[in-house]
């Protein structure tokens, strides 16, 4: 049975990181191999997913700078002055 727990990347890198300096007997060798495997893959699916978070923000901010442009030129535009031919009172 696996249970989930939150681990920041730098917690996950740490408990790696002990995992190569801890003194181990042969019939622990390759539960602490798993061991480590798993935590690799912890600290790359992390960073994956902060990539994916920084990418998804900027392209929010991009949208929004998109809308702000197109507001921005809609307002420049209707205050214009028309150039059409004035109407004789």
């Amino acid at each position: 049975m696996e249970f989930e727990i939150g681990l920041t990347i730098e917690e996950s890198s740490l408990l790696r990181n002990s995992l190569d300096v801890i003194q181990i007997q042969g019939k622990n060798a390759r539960m602490v191999a798993r061991l480590q495997d798993k935590l690799e893959e912890h600290i790359f699916q992390i960073q994956i997913n902060l990539q994916m978070m920084e990418e998804e923000k900027k392209q929010q901010e991009i949208e929004k700078i998109q809308q702000l442009e197109q507001i921005s030129g809609e307002t420049i535009l209707s205050s214009q002055p028309s150039r059409g031919r004035k109407t004789k009172p």
